[in-house]
């Protein structure tokens, strides 16, 4: 009967595990944000990259505060990226939302890009690398967003600027946000 039970044992290993083999996609480096928004929070901060401060936005004077709901994520850049305004950037690094529990202001994060949300901001691309913490226990794929995640960061971003200022146009898949990434790296 043991000798059955081994045979059956063997037979099932064996033919249940499958020999096709499967394609790794394995992109370039490992990607770091700077979290200039922590989550949660409602005032605008922004890198000055000449003091290498965090400064709030200033607009007509007063403190730029976001009068929606507060940010649903951890709102910052990806570190070395450069959007250059001659190939149609604006002057910045691509920005980056990140799902997680809310993370310190100026905090070096090792990312794992997982979708990029495409809009327009008065007539120009704005688009919003979508990621989780590179080792993130979220009880969501890796490699997507749900779509009542991707509902929830839409509708923020389509309304923190106040009704009809931010297009929606698509969304990218994990491989599409890498691929911005990788068109404004910065090459060393």
């Amino acid at each position: 009967m043991k000798k059955i039970v081994l045979i059956y044992v063997f037979y099932w290993i064996f033919f249940s595990c499958s020999t096709e083999k499967k394609e790794i996609t394995n992109f370039s480096d490992n990607y770091f944000a700077i979290v200039e928004i922590p989550a949660g929070t409602n005032k605008k901060f922004e890198y000055n990259y000449s003091s290498k401060t965090f400064e709030i936005e200033i607009i007509n004077g007063v403190e730029r505060t976001i009068n929606f709901l507060p940010y649903p994520g951890n709102y910052g850049f990806i570190s070395n990226t450069y959007m250059d305004p001659e190939l149609g950037g604006d002057g910045d690094a691509l920005d980056v939302l990140i799902i997680s529990e809310s993370i310190q202001q100026g905090k070096n994060i090792e990312i794992n890009p997982v979708a990029i949300l495409k809009l327009l901001d008065r007539g120009q691309e704005d688009h919003k690398v979508i990621a989780t913490l590179r080792n993130s226990n979220m009880n969501f794929s890796k490699d997507s967003l749900p779509n009542s995640v991707r509902t929830i960061i839409q509708t923020w971003f389509c309304n923190y600027k106040g009704p009809n200022k931010i297009e929606f146009i698509d969304w990218g898949d994990k491989e599409d946000a890498i691929n911005e990434i990788e068109k404004w790296a910065v090459k060393k």
